[in-house]
This record gives structure tokens, sequence and C-alpha cells, in this order.
């Protein structure tokens, strides 16, 4: 007998058995007799198969999820409307623009476009073809919210047809008890279609967002996609971000995103289409004692693919920022060109930043590269501006909005660039403020 067939099997922390036994309770209650049943039922068997994360989960070792032992997975979020919010909706970004609160769609507060979109609701009443594998969503977050699923919106972009405004999905969460809501969104971009879509999530609170996105682009589609994530700091967000772009196309995600109490992004991108093109631009902010999780992981399958990442993140006072980033090429992806690159900012002596590049090749006809850095403000441009009578908190602000403006300039919507420039000064004003 070998020695690992008598190793005792670890035993899971008491917390992450709470929280599996809270997750299947929830996706149990949530089983109902409707079009999306078997969807919920297979997810409920794939998220009953998987462990929840501790300290021994090598992708979790720097995020713990302590905050979430006060009952979040022991009921789902109750509905509301904009009236019931303890805040006024931001304005629209975009003229087409879908409201989910606390995981459910408001259509009297959603202005749909006329022509070249359709939407679905996930809401039980119509039979949607959605694939549920494990191939896609792995987290058990992310099962739960395949099977505790009581609404939410598919879009499909018909072949050929190009939108010429962008579409804003606002994603509201709010209450004052523990509780978790499942916003949840599928894109379906046709072959030779172009789109810009807008995720936006504001809010806070005792609910935990729980959400989940699938973006699939077609047979030389063009995407671009904005993941804004301006929650106030005491905001719980665990999400997962999937992207399978098809071949020839072209598929632009910029994420930004401030520190919140509990931030965790999972996103993974399929690189299924060859000759398909995926870009990956975020800047991330961390301030007071917030928290901010990054898991990327692009996975090359098929040949002649190409996939360029560039994350910046900026940390202050007692924030902490995780960012792993990760490279899979395949046996049979040859002719891949994949680029990753993380910089890091720490701008006081009480913030971490932990950063990890992975690179996993299995054929030798490949471009590859990937590289993180981390420091601090540069002393001499600090001293610089200082000795042209610069404030020290006013200096520090110019050189931290300088370390990321190079991403800044490359929004493509001026809409989304305007939104953008007030949120990180605000945020950097705050941040250096306490340095």
């Amino acid at each position: 007998m070998s020695a690992s067939a008598t190793r005792p099997a670890p035993i899971a922390e008491p917390l992450a058995v709470t929280l599996a036994a809270q997750a299947i309770a929830l996706a149990q209650a949530a089983a109902r007799e409707d079009q999306l049943a078997t969807w919920r039922e297979q997810a409920r068997k794939q998220l009953a198969s998987l462990a929840f994360p501790d300290k021994r989960t090598e992708q979790w070792k720097y995020t713990r999820l302590t905050t979430l032992d006060g009952g979040h997975l022991t009921q789902t979020a109750a509905p509301l409307s904009d009236k019931d919010l303890p805040f006024d909706l931001p304005e629209a970004l975009a003229p087409c623009r879908l409201v989910l609160i606390n995981g459910h769609y408001q259509p009297a507060l959603s202005n749909p476009p006329a022509q070249g979109l359709s939407l679905t609701r996930l809401d039980g009443s119509a039979s949607v073809p959605l694939t549920v594998t494990d191939d896609s969503l792995r987290t058990p977050f992310a099962w739960l919210n395949s099977a505790a699923l009581t609404d939410g919106l598919v879009l499909n972009v018909p072949d050929g047809v190009a939108l010429d405004s962008p579409v804003e999905v606002l994603m509201v969460s709010s209450g004052d008890q523990p509780a978790v809501c499942h916003p949840r969104l599928r894109l379906n971009l046709g072959s030779g279609s172009r789109a810009t879509l807008i995720e936006r999530y504001i809010g806070g609170g005792a609910v935990l967002t729980n959400a989940v996105t699938e973006l699939f682009t077609g047979i030389g589609s063009d995407l671009v996609h904005y993941r804004l994530q301006a929650e106030r700091d005491d905001a719980l967000h665990i999400g997962t971000l999937v992207i399978n772009p098809g071949r020839d196309s072209r598929a632009h995600s910029f994420q930004l995103m401030q520190g919140s109490a509990l931030r965790r992004n999972d996103v993974r991108v399929l690189m299924d289409g060859s000759g398909a093109h995926a870009g990956l631009n975020g800047i991330f902010v961390g301030q007071g004692k917030t928290h901010t999780d990054n898991q990327i992981c692009v996975e090359h399958r098929a040949a002649h693919a190409s996939s360029e990442q560039v994350f910046k993140g900026m940390a202050g006072d007692q924030a902490k920022l995780v960012f792993n980033g990760r490279i899979h090429i395949f046996e049979g992806a040859r002719g891949t060109h994949a680029e990753l690159s993380n910089k890091n900012l720490l701008l006081t002596d009480g913030a971490e930043v932990d950063t990890k590049p992975e690179l996993e090749i299995y054929n030798d006809d490949v471009k590859c590269s990937h590289g993180t850095t981390c420091g601090q403000l540069d002393a001499q441009g600090l001293f610089y501006l200082r000795s042209r009578g610069v404030p020290q908190e006013e200096a520090k602000r110019m050189l931290a909005f300088g370390f990321v403006n190079e991403l800044l300039g490359a929004l493509p919507d001026t809409t989304v660039a305007d939104w953008a420039r007030p949120w990180l000064e605000s945020a950097l004003t705050d941040e250096t403020a306490r340095a």
C-alpha cells in the first residue's frame, strides 16, 4: 500500500464546511419547476462536489472568507425597487441601460435598444439554451450563482449587426441584513457583429454580490467590454467573468475597480478560436483597510491566437491587493502570442501587494512574456513637485495618477473615460490624504 493511500484526508476548516452547507441549503431552497429547473439541478450537483476554499487552497491563500461568517449565504437578498434604495441611481453612461437590483431585473428602470439586440430574462419563464459545464465555471460561488438563480439577463446580438451605441448593465446591491444576491449576465455576440458592453456595479452594505458574467463572441466579431466596480468600501463582491472569443474575433475588456471589504474577481479567458485576440486592461485601487483579489487566467487552446494583459494596482493606507495572472498554453496552440504585465504602486508603508505571474506552456511554437513589478512613488519626482510649491498630498496624487494615465488614455469610449477620470481622482485624493 502506498504512503499516499494511507495518508488521512485533510480536515476542512469549520468556516469552509459551514459555507458549503449554507450554499447547498440556499440552492435547494431555490429549486422550482420552471424552464431553468434542469439547469439549476445540474449546477446544484456541481456545487455539492466542490469544497469551499480555506487557507490551504492555493488560489485563495491571500483571501480569507471570514467576512462571510455573519450568515451571508443563509438567505437571498430581498427584491428591491429604486424607491427602496438609500441612494439615487447614477446617471446612465449609455442611451441603453438595463438595471438589476439585488440580482432582479427592473424593466421600469431600464431602457433597452429599439433594434439590434434581443433580451431574454433568466427568471424561468422562457427556455434558454444555457450550457452548464465545469470547464467555464470552476469556483463554488459561480456554481451557487447558477444553482440559486431566479433572475438575470441574456443579451443576443444577431450575426452581422453593429450596435450604434453601448449597452450599460447596472448591477445594484443594497441591504441592511447579511444576505446574498446573484446577478447573472450573458452576452452572445453574433458572427461579424460589433458591440460595446458596460458592466457596472454600485451599492454596498451587508449584501454579498455573487455575480457571474459570460461573454461569447462569434466568428469575426468585435467586442469592447467595460467592468466598472465602484461599490462602497463596505461592499462584499465575489465575481466570475468568462470570456470566450470566437475564431478571428477581437475582445477587449477594460476593468476598473476600487477596493472594498471583500472583492474577489475570477476572470477566465478561453481562447478556443484560431486567430482570435483578447486584450485585458485593468486598474485596481485600494484604500483604508479594503481588500481586492484578482485571479486572471488566459487559456490558449487554439492555434494562432493572441492575448495581452496589462494590469496596474495602487494600494495605500492598510489596503491589500492580490494579483495572480496566469497564461496556460495547450499542446495544440501553436503560434500563440501572449503577454502579461502587472505593475503595482505602494502609496504608504502599511499597504500590501501580493502578485504572482504564471506561465505554463506545452508546445515550443509560441511567443510569450510575463512580468510584474512593485514599487513606491518616485522620490525625485515628488521632490521636484514639492520644490515647485505643489502641496505634498497633491504631488502624491499627481504621481499616482500619472502611473495609470496610459491605461486611461487607452479607453476607446469617451463617455467611460469621462466617468473614469473623476472616479480615479476621487479615489486617489482619499488615498494620498492618508499618506
